[in-house]
């Protein structure tokens, strides 16, 4: 392909009632990064945008409609990366809207990696991003979702990726961008897991765990983060293309390694310019994909189920 994108919206049980949501969300995202990519953006810019549409989806598990933790806050963390091992993340930032964006502030304008709690906020403030107050990032769901929570005797994490309760809006965010210029770049944003310890960090801002691209492909992964950093599953995904499997191929190994060796519950993205692969081992994950290949967008929320 010349260029192309793929998305993912969360890979958990998503209930049927929010089905269409998850699978408006993503498209929107799907065609937005698309039509940059054509227009030749690069794909930095077009994964940064992607997301950024995604944050501010109450639909989804990042930006707005993100989960609290055990003390009613929201924490959120996200990575974005290059092809050329450039890469910015931030680990439980709060009050900002686009926490994708400040990670590109760091990859771009610092020579750090990562910052993490009060010091990415500061960052953010020298940096003019705009704050908002916590409660601009609660949505409804999520306040009756902590009560339930803590109503409950015993509730691990974990169980929300597999099917605890049919409760509307959760999934991390994040793309795979190539464009005309055969750079690949890759963005995951999330709010975390819920009920989470405070300054709990999962997989997606860390290199390797909830994304990594290098020239041959880059990966975004979506999941129970504890499990998904046992495995350090996008560095094996890539390590897969490596050895020669197609990224379809290397997409299910990585899935079946996540359940063999940990038990656990996730689901990936791979672009590269041979192709597109995805696969998932929750109930549902939402997807959208289009390269320069295809007439129009291909679509879904189960596997083999094209909308």
């Amino acid at each position: 392909m010349e260029f192309g994108v793929i998305v993912h919206g969360g890979a958990w049980d998503i209930p049927d009632d929010a089905v269409e949501n998850h699978l408006c969300g993503v498209r929107a995202a799907c065609k937005l990064a698309y039509d940059l990519l054509e227009d030749g953006t690069s794909a930095i810019d077009a994964a940064e945008a992607c997301v950024r549409l995604m944050e501010q989806d109450p639909t989804f598990d990042a930006g707005k409609g993100s989960f609290v933790n055990q003390l009613g806050e929201v924490e959120m963390d996200a990575i974005i990366a290059t092809d050329e091992y450039r890469i910015g993340s931030v680990c439980g930032i709060q009050n900002v809207f686009h926490p994708i964006s400040v990670a590109r502030k760091i990859m771009d304008t610092t020579k750090h990696v990562m910052l993490v709690g009060e010091g990415a906020n500061i960052f953010a403030r020298e940096q003019q991003i705009p704050e908002c107050n916590p409660e601009d990032l609660l949505v409804g769901r999520e306040l009756q979702r902590y009560h339930a929570i803590k109503e409950m005797k015993h509730f691990e994490p974990k169980e929300a990726f597999g099917s605890y309760q049919k409760t509307n809006g959760m999934g991390t965010v994040g793309c795979v961008c190539l464009d005309k210029s055969h750079n690949i770049a890759i963005a995951v944003s999330t709010g975390g897991t819920p009920f989470k310890r405070p300054g709990r960090v999962g997989d997606t801002p860390l290199w390797g765990s909830g994304g990594y691209v290098e020239s041959i492909g880059g990966v975004a992964a979506t999941g129970y983060g504890e499990d998904l950093m046992r495995v350090m599953i996008s560095r094996q995904s890539i390590d897969f293309i490596r050895k020669g499997y197609s990224p379809q191929e290397a997409a299910d190994l990585a899935i079946t390694l996540l359940g063999e060796k940990v038990n656990g519950l996730g689901g990936i993205i791979i672009l590269n310019e041979k192709g597109i692969g995805f696969s998932f081992n929750t109930p549902r994950m939402a997807y959208a994909f289009r390269s320069s290949d295809d007439d129009s967008i291909s679509s879904g929320i189960n596997l083999n189920n094209d909308n």
